[in-house]
């Protein structure tokens, strides 16, 4: 990682990713996912939001986790703004699957 670069650690498990609401500043970050649940579990760093109806944009992906797996992946800069992470293996983000992320 440079000099500036932020690293989140998240925790999977069914439906529920943990942080569920994250303040990082603006910058890369690296963001590292541990499944510790008993189904595959992925991670999608997206622009928009749940509930707004937009279209949400995906800016970058940890490809599915078998339990007791972890992997990582570092995002570009990101903006001020708000993101979610989201498992989107099967129906997982209706399920209750997702966070909060705010690039401040």
């Amino acid at each position: 990682m440079r000099t500036g670069d932020h690293e989140l650690d998240l925790t999977l498990a069914e439906y529920r990713i943990a942080p569920q609401a994250i303040s990082v500043p603006a910058g890369r970050l690296r963001i590292v996912a541990h499944n510790r649940g008993i189904l595959t579990h992925n991670v999608e760093l997206e622009r928009g939001t749940l509930d707004s109806g937009e279209e949400r944009i995906v800016l970058s992906t940890i490809h599915t986790l078998l339990p007791g797996a972890s992997a990582a992946v570092l995002t570009g800069p990101l903006a001020p703004g708000r993101y979610l992470l989201v498992s989107s293996v099967g129906n997982q983000t209706t399920l209750g699957m997702a966070a909060t992320l705010i690039v401040r």
